[in-house]
């Protein structure tokens, strides 16, 4: 289970957090993406959004149980 996260006395469940930090690499990739040519030809990018930020919370919580943080 993911521990509650402490920030100035207000407890933020964990899973939030990763959430979060999935959201920001997301947004940060997005850009990126759009330099490909293959990006630009997609016909719903929307959803490129979407399952790039699954991919993205799926590899934060892999890599966090890999350094066993995450019990």
């Amino acid at each position: 289970m993911i521990n509650d996260i402490n920030l100035g006395g207000v407890y933020v469940p964990g899973l939030l957090v990763i959430a979060l930090a999935a959201l920001f690499c997301t947004l940060l990739w997005l850009p990126l993406f759009t330099f490909s040519r293959r990006y630009r030809r997609l016909p719903w990018r929307p959803l490129m959004s979407l399952s790039t930020y699954i991919v993205t919370f799926f590899l934060l919580m892999q890599g966090l149980n890999a350094l066993g943080l995450v019990v």
